[in-house]
């Protein structure tokens, strides 16, 4: 997979049969996923190029800061995952802007998809709008393809157990602790990547990693069962996240403990992939009562991350 830094770079490179998915792919879900496999089958069919156009950052960010929702998944992230799962030929990140924003409908679809892409296909989501003050439809973008010689493909919406696989519906799970349904939705655990600080010493003997995480979609307050990638290979273990009530701190922490390792994580990146939440946060009258707590939970997490 190749990344361009932009869509007025495509000029440099010469484009067969172009087939494009279009959209800001938040979460990277399974209907991303579907849909991202469908533009490259059909790139596959009509011997073509299969690209993924996205936008950074979130439009939202930029038009509406105060609105603007935590992001399931960073740009590097979305990468990483498309380089390694999709098959795309190349992954076009347009830096999203004011300017940018106020471009119709019509002019986004003849000046950048059109005039900058060439396409022979695209697809998009059926509620995929798009233009200024998201005036522009599928209904529009299928009636220009027309014109322009481009054939517009839908996908229908799509849902697991009547749930709507929306990105939304995912970021909600994710901030009420439920980590297991939006695991589900996204099609693998959910990750929050950061770097190790130094943290307080709480008297107790459990040696934990501090994450200052590089995104804000943070999980409810409550231990969970985790697996870490790490510059030392993959480890599970268990994660405390909230303000420490036992010890009497306010500032809330993500404080993992990975089970059989003992190497120096300081300055260090490393990526929770949250399995499953365990209990909710709890204030112990002791550290000894703390202590007897985390053994049950590194208990009942092995037992969990044991299976397949």
């Amino acid at each position: 997979m190749q990344l361009i830094k932009g869509s007025l770079q495509l000029k440099n490179i010469a484009l067969k049969n172009p087939v494009i998915t279009i959209g800001n792919f938040d979460g990277l879900h399974i209907g991303h996923q579907m849909i991202i496999k469908s533009a490259v089958q059909r790139a596959k069919v009509i011997g073509g190029i299969s690209i993924v156009y996205t936008f950074d950052p979130h439009p939202i960010a930029v038009l509406a800061p105060h609105k603007s929702p935590p992001i399931i998944t960073t740009f590097a992230e979305k990468a990483a995952l498309l380089k390694k799962r999709s098959g795309i030929d190349l992954l076009v990140r347009e830096k999203f802007t004011k300017k940018f924003a106020a471009l119709t409908s019509e002019e986004f679809i003849r000046t950048i998809l059109y005039e900058r892409f060439h396409p022979k296909e695209i697809l998009v989501g059926h509620d995929y709008s798009f233009g200024k003050n998201r005036e522009g439809s599928v209904r529009l973008l299928k009636k220009m393809g027309k014109e322009l010689g481009f054939t517009v493909w839908v996908m229908r919406d799509i849902r697991i157990d009547n749930i709507s696989l929306r990105s939304t519906t995912i970021r909600n799970f994710i901030i009420k602790g439920d980590v297991y349904e939006a695991s589900r939705l996204l099609g693998r655990p959910y990750t929050l990547p950061g770097t190790v600080v130094r943290g307080r010493q709480r008297g107790i003997s459990f040696p934990t990693a501090n994450l200052k995480p590089d995104k804000e979609l943070v999980p409810a307050n409550g231990v969970y069962a985790i697996r870490a990638e790490t510059p030392f290979g993959k480890y599970d273990g268990v994660v405390n996240i909230g303000t420490c009530p036992t010890f009497g701190a306010n500032r809330q922490t993500i404080e993992a403990h990975l089970f059989d390792f003992n190497r120096n994580l300081y300055n260090k990146k490393i990526s929770l992939q949250f399995i499953e939440r365990l209990r909710g946060e709890k204030k112990f009258r002791d550290a000894k009562t703390l202590a007897a707590q985390i053994e049950k939970d590194i208990r009942k997490a092995r037992k969990i991350l044991r299976q397949p």
